[in-house]
């Protein structure tokens, strides 16, 4: 048997396609993220409250947006494991 099974192709196209539609929704909603906590540093970092107030809340977001993208990708992840697992994973 060749190191390229034509019988997965359909496969490999599909989780190809799925990731790239994660990709993209991940971006969407990390902009959205990063734009909200740039505004709320820029409100902390004003008003005399310092630079220490805007470090603090653009860390959270930063953990937030990581939070928020990896916990996506692991779960269309998990997703196309389930899915795949009795046609491809078990030859």
């Amino acid at each position: 048997m060749p190191w390229w099974n034509p019988l997965k192709f359909p496969y490999t196209a599909f989780a190809f396609l799925i990731g790239a539609g994660t990709s993209m929704i991940c971006g969407l909603i990390g902009m959205k993220i990063a734009t909200y906590t740039n505004v709320r540093v820029t409100y902390a970092c004003g008003l005399n409250k310092g630079y220490k107030k805007g470090l603090i809340t653009a860390y959270y977001g930063g953990q937030v947006m990581g939070f928020a993208l990896v916990g996506i990708a692991l779960l269309i992840l998990e997703i196309i494991i389930f899915a795949y697992r009795p046609s491809v994973l078990d030859s």
